[in-house]
């Protein structure tokens, strides 16, 4: 009988540690739109049983209610203490911060396709979009749109409220909100939308990653991939939508259609600018933005897809899914190519050492070299 038991209990053993083996190898469980138990993200009156339900950014619990009956805000959704973590263990969010110590996974273990606030939440603002402070270095956002830049104006920095309350914020800071928008004007909350894709093209769907503008037919057309680039390859990533457009004036929605760097050009909008007086003039002014890659000499040897440096394309019309393939002559170099959004280990949110790009040194590869292919060549 004993032995009986015994055999029994090593089954029993031998099932849970494959079943422990199969749950640390399984990728992060991923959402279209929200799914689960609505008591994982909201309460009624925060309460329950005597105590607040309602969580501040330190996950702490709280008394003071927020807006739709949310426990949690941005922060304390999509963002956790353990630098391993990737997804939020209530809510299946995606961690964008991880509190105590830089993130450990990801494509140079930068966090997820946006990135990570980590290094500029220690106070290095150069690294990254300052969510949770006034900036130390910058006051407006930098390559400011002056035609849209206004004084007052939602586009100056992260910390200008929109005037008037629209798309159902307040007069305060906005922060995340700055540019994902949670809401519209009657509120409906994006989290619920449907963007089971796999292309994200339309207000209904709440635009890729909720990157909209003010009007409803405007915002952000992409792929979006399942795990948010936790794991990544060259079939593996988000696809970003591009536009050669005007390139001699500042461009947003109206010139550059629903693309990310016409997204990005709502606050950024003289970085787009190829030349200030001739269209297609020789030298760059500024790295270029939405530009074609070209088809000869060494950019034309970029034809695999490195998600370290994410190329646009003119059209992603019936795509099915992300290509590892790079089309100089018609994929584009964008804002995402070089930067990473939400931040990096890097100055400027760059998304690799650009004081390790070396010219001549063959032992340097990636970055800068997946599209300059031959400067890294010896002379």
């Amino acid at each position: 009988m004993i032995a009986t038991e015994r055999k029994v209990l090593n089954i029993y053993l031998c099932i849970i540690v494959l079943f422990s083996i199969f749950t640390l190898c399984t990728p992060l469980n991923s959402y279209a739109k929200v799914s689960g138990v609505c008591s994982n993200c909201h309460t009624m009156h925060n309460s329950q049983n005597g105590s607040a339900m309602t969580r501040d950014d330190s996950g702490n619990l709280t008394a003071t209610p927020r807006d739709t009956l949310l426990i949690y805000s941005c922060i304390g959704c999509h963002s956790t203490t353990d630098p391993a973590i990737a997804q939020h263990p209530v809510t299946d969010a995606p961690i964008v911060y991880n509190i105590n110590g830089a993130p450990t996974y990801g494509a140079g273990s930068l966090g997820l396709a946006g990135g990570n606030f980590y290094w500029v939440a220690q106070g290095s603002d150069a690294k990254g979009h300052n969510i949770f402070t006034e900036d130390s270095n910058l006051t407006e956002a930098p390559g400011k749109w002056t035609g849209c830049n206004g004084a007052g104006s939602c586009h100056m920095n992260l910390s200008e409220a929109i005037p008037p309350a629209s798309f159902g914020f307040s007069h305060v800071r906005q922060g995340c909100t700055k540019c994902h928008m949670i809401a519209s004007d009657p509120p409906q909350g994006y989290h619920h939308r449907d963007d089971t894709g796999p292309l994200i093209d339309s207000f209904s769907e709440g635009w890729y990653r909720f990157l909209t503008g003010h009007n409803t037919d405007e915002g952000v057309t992409g792929i979006e991939d399942a795990d948010w680039q936790y794991t990544f390859g060259s079939n593996d990533h988000n696809e970003y939508l591009g536009s050669s457009g005007n390139k001699s004036a500042p461009a947003g929605f109206s010139a550059l259609g629903n693309t990310m760097t016409a997204y990005c050009c709502g606050c950024h909008g003289e970085f787009h600018i190829q030349d200030t007086t001739v269209v297609g003039a020789s030298p760059w002014l500024r790295h270029p933005s939405d530009a074609v890659l070209p088809v000869s000499g060494e950019y034309s040897a970029y034809t695999t897809y490195d998600p370290v440096t994410p190329v646009a394309r003119p059209s992603l019309s019936g795509w099915s899914g992300p290509s590892n393939t790079v089309t100089p002559g018609t994929d584009m170099v964008m804002c995402l190519s070089c930067h990473k959004p939400h931040g990096s280990d890097y100055p400027d949110l760059l998304r690799w050492d650009y004081a390790d790009m070396i010219a001549g040194d063959d032992t340097k590869s990636g970055g800068c070299f997946n599209c300059h292919t031959q400067k890294n060549q010896t002379p």
